[in-house]
């Protein structure tokens, strides 16, 4: 996104020599070193190293142009002459008109898509205050979650992701990827954004719009996806940091190669007492801080043959939260194992993937009486989940198009356990649920350029969906569906460029959103087995726009979502004093809205960024529940801006400011909870010390705005003011 480029040089020049030897060091605005970047100036050229030096022999005294490029940065451009060996160059990720996104090509290939994107690189992800990787999605047009609240305090199951308004209940409408596989849970779609270690993460790619033809139904709203870098070069990365409400982390990565064998590895680790989340004006004796700790890890390797290529990867996750009261509490142990592999055939590139593994979630609930000073235990969950999925696609290009083709299977069972306890606190139970889930796929795309300054894209996804529930007394559910999706982009001038989409994409209820129920509060959310699948269909058209130091993309787009599933609530209430929900069917969701990005460098050390999203998603048709008509779909936000200031000294000193607005919101059906707008104000700064090692210190929510969450009915507020301080080394 960032585009600007900074060029800090010192440079002692050789008295009396014509030529002589230039050398310094290419990195990013985090500090971190850029390998295998491209550096010349005039007829000497060399590349970087793994630590991101480089040396330059025979360069005029008299001066020279020395140019630095490098794949996903705006190249640098400055004047040297020869001598100079203390050069640091500093690159920033390349201008939006140049961004291309593998995900929207499922990573075989560099398709030309039209697809409006946001790319967060790792620079981008360690110069903001965000301490979480979803909370700096939030500076994402159209990005929002179920809830407001950061995963760090936040019950997983609430971390639902909802791209362009398209939302009602906590599931996931966004397909989130790690290298390809899902990080979306396979019982409930949720996401868990810890999973990925801060230090292992190269870029974050988000692609905003219904990708049904390649992803199927996880990919109603977009796809997001965690990139870690690739192996071709030695590097180690680690933060440590500690901070307010007794928090520590620390993360760290690690990966080489040597001839055709690669390896990596990457662990984290972080605790902390959180917050207390229940509003100041409501808290009682049993609100306590949500507190989390988390560890998480991979290890993988593969070989490199030249024509063919094989990785795999074992990933662990565990974690133990406590959601604000003595009694309720979850943990989460997670096991998968995953590999690719790829080469050439029939003058195309063939790719196969697999993954599959094991999670245990466990949970309880408890009932908090008026004035809470005390609390009972209402019910609890364990829900062992296994899962698989395997895909396979060939990709060929020509000249002028480029074809893919691609199948992909998919199995979930989750077998869920509850037990209740009763006023008096007598348990009964287990009461079983739960199913087995199948889907399998067949999809096709190709990209087309019948002009030079024309790219046409069509594809096409068939879908069979099979799920039966573990109670035979519950209906089992069989589906076929087909999304097509069609797009151009044109290119009217060196500085100005459209493109528009049409498409249809479909999502299919999760075993969570069919068998498991779930309390927020006094708030009851009940299963429903006789949910359908949603259908959505939609378009969207922009233009993206380059000029001197700015570039700006505006899209807008319209989307229809029949048969929405959303959290409807039950009138009058089956039990005094509590909300009962039960997840239905709602008929016809329309969701449009208009996002603008902007980036705008006024001076080499400065870069200026900025966004805007707005919505307007209602229900527009409800027959089977009248009382919804003309309502805002919950969890959307009314509109969202937001701004990043950046600086980068020539001394290795980064300094950034970032700034956020999110309008109102509801945390209901029937537009009863209303979340009220909010504007916070987050800073960061890191500093060189040596080569290779950095001190930072971030602060997030700047002014400690208390801010809305949600409302259960009791008002649960955000993350308040937190500083963070640590170190960061990049190695070699």
């Amino acid at each position: 996104m960032r585009t600007a480029i900074l060029v800090a040089l010192s440079c002692l020049a050789a008295v009396g020599v014509e030529a002589a030897q230039v050398g310094g060091i290419v990195v990013d605005a985090s500090g971190a070193p850029v390998g295998g970047a491209q550096v010349t100036a005039g007829t000497a050229s060399a590349t970087t190293a793994d630590d991101g030096s480089f040396s330059l022999a025979d360069v005029s005294d008299a001066g020279a142009e020395l140019q630095v490029t490098s794949a996903g940065f705006a190249p640098a451009t400055l004047t040297v002459r020869g001598g100079a060996q203390d050069l640091r160059v500093v690159l920033h990720p390349a201008p939006l008109v140049d961004t291309i996104v593998v995900t929207a090509s499922r990573g075989a290939a560099r398709l030309a898509t039209p697809e409006a994107t946001t790319v967060l690189t790792s620079a981008e992800l360690l110069t903001s205050a965000a301490g979480a990787l979803d909370d700096a999605l939030r500076n994402t047009p159209g990005f929002s979650l179920f809830r407001r609240s950061s995963s760090r305090v936040s019950n997983p199951t609430t971390q639902g992701v909802t791209l362009r308004g398209v939302s009602g209940s906590g599931a996931s409408r966004t397909l989130v990827l790690a290298d390809g596989v899902p990080l979306n849970d396979a019982f409930g779609s949720w996401v868990y954004w810890n999973r990925i270690p801060q230090a292992a993460v190269d870029r974050v790619e988000v692609v905003r719009g219904a990708t049904g033809d390649l992803y199927g139904a996880d990919a109603l709203g977009g796809v997001i996806q965690v990139l870690t870098f690739p192996p071709g070069r030695t590097r180690f990365r680690a933060t440590a940091e500690g901070g307010s409400h007794d928090t520590a982390r620390f993360s760290g990565f690690g990966g080489t190669e040597r001839g055709p064998w690669s390896v990596e590895a990457a662990g984290e680790w972080l605790r902390t007492d959180g917050v207390v989340v229940v509003g100041e004006e409501s808290r009682g004796v049993v609100d306590v801080r949500a507190d989390s700790d988390y560890t998480n890890g991979f290890l993988g390797g593969g070989y490199n043959a030249g024509a063919w290529h094989a990785t795999a990867r074992l990933s662990l996750y565990q974690e133990e939260r406590g959601n604000g009261t003595p009694l309720t509490v979850n943990s989460t142990d997670w096991t998968q194992v995953s590999g690719e592999a790829g080469g050439a055939a029939g003058d195309g590139a063939w790719q196969v993937r697999a993954s599959g593994g094991t999670q245990d979630y466990y949970q309880t609930f408890s009932a908090v009486a008026a004035g809470r000073a005390t609390e009972r235990l209402t019910f609890e969950q364990t829900i062992p989940t296994r899962f698989a999925t395997v895909s396979g696609q060939w990709t060929r290009g020509t000249a002028e198009s480029v074809w893919l083709l691609g199948g992909e299977f998919k199995r979930a069972r989750g077998n869920q356990e509850e037990l209740r306890y009763s006023v008096a606190g007598v348990r009964s139970g287990p009461f079983p649920s739960g199913g087995t889930e199948r889907s399998g796929a067949m999809f096709a795309r190709v990209s087309l350029t019948p002009r030079d300054r024309l790219t046409v894209v069509a594809g096409m996804r068939g879908d069979f969906w099979q799920s039966t529930p573990t109670d035979a007394s519950s209906p089992a559910h069989t589906s076929q569906f087909f999304s097509p999706r069609a797009s151009a982009a044109w290119t009217l001038s060196p500085v100005a460029s459209v493109h528009a989409s049409v498409y249809r994409a479909h999502r299919t209820p999760t075993l969570n959103e069919l068998h498991r129920r779930f309390a927020v509060g006094n708030t009851v959310t009940n299963a429903n087995p006789l949910l359908d699948p949603e259908r959505l269909t939609g378009f969207d058209g922009g233009a993206l726009f380059s000029w001197r130091q700015l570039s700006a993309r505006v899209t807008g787009f319209w989307n229809q979502l029949d048969e929405a599933i959303t959290n409807v609530t039950m009138t009058p209430p089956p039990l005094p004093g509590q909300i009962t929900r039960q997840r239905q069917n709602t008929d016809t969701v329309r969701a449009r809205g208009l996002e603008i990005e902007a980036d705008f460098r006024p001076h080499p050390q400065w870069t200026v960024s900025a966004l805007a999203g707005l919505t307007r998603s209602t229900f527009a048709d409800a027959p089977a529940q009248p009382a919804l008509a003309d309502k805002r779909v919950p969890q959307v936000p009314s509109y969202q801006l937001g701004a990043t200031l950046t600086y980068v000294d020539p001394r290795g000193f980064t300094g950034s400011l970032q700034a956020r607005r999110v309008g109102a919101q509801f945390d209901d059906d029937l537009n009863v909870f209303r979340l009220e707008p909010f504007g916070v104000v987050d800073a960061s700064a890191s500093q060189a010390l040596t080569r290779g090692l950095h001190a930072f210190v971030a602060v997030e929510n700047l002014g400690d705005v208390d801010y809305d969450v949600g409302r259960t009915p009791v008002r649960t507020i955000g993350w308040p003011r937190t500083v963070r301080v640590g170190v960061r080394v990049f190695l070699p």
